[in-house]
């Protein structure tokens, strides 16, 4: 059982979103692993609105490795509690996904297209490039922004962005919100272990 352990001091939200950059910048995980592990149940996609084609302005084209103005598919939609209809929203995720490039077979084809799988679940062995994890604001792109909060309760917390690699290949880029509810319930698990040791200092 998982006991419960509300945040105490109001500094301790924004200390656990920080420990949670640290944990994004680090590990190769996705996104979605990785907000599942913190809050210790499974997550599911919540669309916002249907997908779009795409077309990569000339920077994100060179994070993907594809010429520019590929035509590619904008998902937007938030990470929700798996089980339940009324859950807190924990995060906004928009990406830009190449969809051939993911090279799924004609049952993850259906699961992608019907919207409830996140990304990161759905690519087997996908890793993380992380471009950025910040508890301060990021410079706002207009080919890139975030689904605006919809809500009062969606106050974001932490900014990050990325790229998501299968078999080291670009297949989407992806920019997350996740919101300070995230922050203030269950006390997360020690994640130390999942952190790269700082190498030993040398003394002369």
């Amino acid at each position: 059982m998982i006991n419960s352990a509300p945040v105490e001091h109001a500094d301790e939200a924004g200390a656990r979103a920080e420990t949670m950059a640290r944990l994004l910048r680090d590990v190769p995980v996705p996104f979605t692993r990785v907000l599942s592990l913190w809050v210790g149940y499974r997550l599911r996609r919540d669309p916002r609105q249907p997908d779009t084609r795409h077309r990569l302005t000339p920077r994100q084209a060179c994070l993907l490795g594809l010429p520019p103005h590929t035509e590619v598919t904008r998902r937007e939609g938030y990470l929700v509690p798996h089980l339940g209809d009324h859950g807190p929203r924990l995060a906004a995720i928009t990406a830009l996904v190449h969809q051939r490039g993911l090279e799924l077979d004609e049952p993850a084809r259906e699961e992608l297209d019907r919207g409830y799988t996140p990304l990161g679940v759905l690519v087997t062995g996908a890793r993380r490039a992380t471009h950025y994890a910040t508890t301060t604001r990021a410079p706002d792109d207009p080919d890139f922004a975030d689904p605006l909060p919809d809500d009062p309760a969606d106050v974001p917390a932490l900014w990050c962005q990325a790229t998501l690699l299968s078999a080291g290949r670009p297949v989407a880029l992806v920019r997350e919100t996740v919101y300070r509810v995230a922050f203030t319930g269950r006390r997360p698990p020690d994640l130390t272990g999942y952190l790269t040791p700082a190498p030993p200092r040398l003394v002369s």
